[in-house]
């Protein structure tokens, strides 16, 4: 599957929120099986990993661990400054990703929350993929450096 963004991510940003405000401190979700058939809907397959600042241990509303984002213009970058790790929590092949905000999303359906869903793919696949690792197969002890990560925002109503 594609990019999806949650309705409550294009409200807020169409609201003029910024990218940051809605995702600054939140986390990456790796999860097995097939992606949603859009963000709004609750998550499916298992939660295997989290990509977090330093590979710290995430928990909703604490900047600690939380991922933070540079933006130009709709270009979204993994901010340089910071080392971003994927820890395993449990086995399993990485089929999809949800970026999460750094508020408490308990991954069931949502029209307000802000999320964008992502495909999982091998490095070196040339498929359609918002997250490229080296092995899809995920353990508890697995551990590897995201070095680089950017998002290009489609075009909001009004832009």
């Amino acid at each position: 599957m594609t990019v999806m963004l949650s309705t409550g991510y294009v409200e807020k940003r169409n609201g003029s929120q910024s990218f940051g405000s809605l995702f600054n401190g939140g986390c990456i979700e790796v999860r097995t099986g097939t992606q949603p058939a859009n963000a709004d809907m609750p998550v499916t397959g298992d939660l295997i990993a989290r990509i977090t600042r330093n590979g710290s241990a995430w928990t909703p509303g604490s900047p600690t661990a939380g991922l933070r984002f540079d933006v130009s213009g709709r270009q979204v970058f993994k901010r340089p400054t910071d080392d971003w790790r994927l820890v395993g929590i449990a086995e399993g092949t990485a089929g999809w990703i949800r970026l999460v905000g750094p508020e408490v999303d308990a991954g069931g359906a949502s029209v307000t929350l802000p999320r964008i869903d992502g495909a999982v793919a091998e490095i070196g696949q040339t498929v359609d993929a918002q997250l490229f690792l080296p092995t899809l197969e995920i353990t508890d002890t697995t551990l590897i450096d995201i070095n680089y990560w950017w998002f290009a925002t489609p075009p909001l109503s009004g832009e």
